[in-house]
Formats: structure tokens, sequence, C-alpha cells
């Protein structure tokens, strides 16, 4: 799965030289020359941005994100109904409320949701981009109308654009992840990007006890203005990601173009919907989304493709951990879900969601492989029928 799939030589280098140093000291904030630095100062320039931070998970940087940005009990933060569950999570962290909306075609935040659930409340929206561009013109246009901050858990789609700029710089504050399934692989690990001195230092400050960091001051002796937790990323994790960083446009140019190779094959089957898009060519490559006839149909779909050796990715395989309408276990502590049927709270994403076939695309991916997932998704389309 993207960058994972090309862990090798050059992050065993990268480890190598750290520990060829004279003084390797795993831990940043103590002076001298580190790896997590170095990767921070190279992902704010590829992104095009004046500050990075790394952490110690995809999770960890939306919570940092957040926090860099004030969000506190009782603010009311929109995102959408579909979503891997750490945001949510991040968002309960912090004591506030998390508002899941409905999504578009897109399957992305729907901008006349988001309008609608907007409440004096309501501090933030979270855009989350699901490997794919949502409508970014309007979403920031809705933040700016109502005073709202717009914040990007854009762990997903690293590498995606939209209108030709790069997804996380948009907003005030954006975040990445580093995990298995993202475009950099990093065992574990994250990032948040800004161009905002304050939410920066902020939510560097949250990663690290509450640690502001200042020059010249031993450790001990550094102030504190607010709480903080630990998820400080480790040096030998950023040695991974500087090589990883490295190949970032192979990996996208790889994914892309077997992307576009297997949609082009499968564009004239009628029993399936494939995704729209905002913006087609800002979408990254790894993952192709595509409809059909009912819930039913779509779990005999799984089937057919697992019996002939490709799993799905989140849809249907792993709804469960990516669906508000079952999150009973963290929704239910607020009152205003605690006795609802999540459900029927967002039935338009739940058809969705429940009808919809999600591929992983590798990047090391043969033309046999191609042309036996081609093969699978016709055979496949034919048996529902």
């Amino acid at each position: 799965m993207a960058g994972a799939e090309l862990i090798g030589r050059e992050e065993l280098a990268e480890i190598q030289e750290l520990f060829s140093r004279e003084k390797v000291n795993l831990y940043r904030y103590g002076g001298g020359n580190y790896k997590a630095r170095e990767f921070e100062e190279k992902f704010a320039a590829w992104m095009g941005v004046k500050y990075a931070h790394a952490v110690s998970s995809g999770t960890a940087a939306i919570h940092c994100a957040l926090a860099g940005a004030g969000i506190g009990p009782g603010d009311e933060v929109i995102t959408t109904a579909w979503t891997f569950i750490a945001p949510i999570e991040a968002i309960s962290a912090l004591g506030a409320i998390p508002v899941p909306v409905e999504l578009d075609e897109t399957y992305h935040l729907d901008p006349l949701e988001v309008e609608k659930a907007i409440t004096p409340a309501t501090k933030a929206v979270v855009v989350i981009p699901m490997w794919a561009p949502p409508k970014m013109a309007e979403l920031a246009a809705i933040c700016k109308k109502h005073g709202l901050i717009l914040i990007e858990d854009a762990a997903q789609a690293l590498g995606a654009t939209y209108k030709g700029q790069k997804l996380g710089t948009f907003g005030s504050v954006a975040s990445f992840s580093f995990d298995a399934g993202k475009t950099l692989h990093t065992g574990e690990g994250g990032i948040i990007i800004t161009n905002d001195k304050d939410i920066y230092d902020r939510a560097a400050e949250f990663s690290d006890h509450g640690h502001r960091h200042i020059p010249g001051l031993p450790r001990g002796k550094d102030p504190r203005r607010a709480k903080g937790l630990n998820m400080r990323l480790s040096e030998v994790t950023a040695a991974i990601g500087l090589a990883q960083l490295a190949k970032i446009e192979i990996i996208l140019s790889k994914s892309r173009e077997n992307k576009k190779r297997i949609k082009d094959a499968i564009r004239h089957l009628d029993n399936i919907i494939l995704r729209p898009f905002s913006d087609e060519a800002g979408a990254q490559g790894d993952t192709l989304i595509f409809r059909v006839r009912d819930r039913d149909a779509a779990l005999q779909f799984e089937a057919h493709l697992t019996e002939h050796g490709f799993g799905t990715k989140i849809l249907p395989e792993a709804l469960d951990w990516h669906f508000a309408g079952v999150w009973g276990h963290l929704l239910g502590e607020y009152e205003r879900y605690r006795d609802a049927d999540l459900e029927a709270l967002w039935p338009k994403t739940g058809i969705m969601l429940r009808s919809s076939i999600c591929l992983n695309i590798p990047v090391l991916m043969d033309d046999a492989t191609i042309e036996k997932l081609v093969n699978t998704i016709i055979t496949g389309s034919e048996k529902i029928g």
C-alpha cells in the first residue's frame, strides 16, 4: 500500500546515518542536529508551508491540530460522518462536541449540510479528504462567512490537490498520517502543517507536555502555558520519513497511472457507478471507489473479490470503524446522541457506504495483476446482475 510497498535500503541507510553520528540523541528538544527537524523542514518545503511539526501518529496529529487551533470544552466541531474514528476521538478527548454531517456525491462533507449544522457553539469545521478533494472552495467560503476555523485532516490524502493547490494548505492547520495504509509509511507517525506561528507553537507544546521550548533554557526550567501530552516523534521514525518523502513523487505517479488503467477498463460497466469528483485531476491514486445496487450486492461483490485474491479497503470490510452511524460507544457519551438511532441520523451516508466498494491500488502492480483485477471487477458486476 503506497509507501509501505517501497520500504527498503534507503530507509535503512537513513537510520544507519543517524546512528553513525558522534552523538545520537533521540529526543529532539535538547539541541543538536536531528532527523525530526530535517524531516519537518523538508515536508514543509514540499507542501509549500511555513511550519511542520511531526508527532507519533496520525491520531496525535489531528489531536495536536485541534488543540493548536484552540478547540476545547463545549466547542462544536462539524465533520464528516464517514472517516476513520480518530478525528472524532480527538475532538471528544479535548472536551469538544463532534457534529458529523451527511456526505455529498463525492463522499465528502456536503456544504449544504455543513451550513445547516452551524450553531452559536460551532467553532470549527474539520474537512477529511478521502483520497480526493472535497468541495474546498465552498467549504472555505462557509467557514469564512461564519467565522469558523477550517481544519483539514488530510491523513488519507497526502499529495492530492484541489484546482492545483495541495490539500492541507486551505485551512488554518492540517494533519497527515504515516501508517501502513497512507501515502508515506514510517511504521507509525503523523505531522501537522500550518502557516500560523501561534497554532504551530501551541500544537508543538501540546505534543510535549506543554513545554514551550524556549531557546537557551534547560528543559527542566522550560515554562508552560497550557497542558499537553507526550506525542513526540522518535528520531528513528523521522529517519524513515526522510527516505519515504524522497519517494513521494514516484508513489503518487505510479498509483495514479495504475488507477487510470483500471478505471478506463471498467468505465463501460452498467452495474457499477464510479465515484464522481469535485476535481478528478487532483485525486490521489491509491484508492478506487464505486457503488453497486445495494448492500446485498456490495457484500456479494466483496465475496467475489475475496475469492479471487483481492481485498476491499474500508468499504465494506471495515465500515464499522469509519461510519458515525455505528459509534454508539463514543457518541453515546453526548446527550444529543445518547437515545438516538444513530443510523437514522445519517441515512444518506449509510446507504451510500453500505452499497460501495473501495479498492486499494498498489504502487507495485504489474500488468498481470491489473488485468486480473479488471477481469474480477467485470465478472463481479455480471454476478450482481
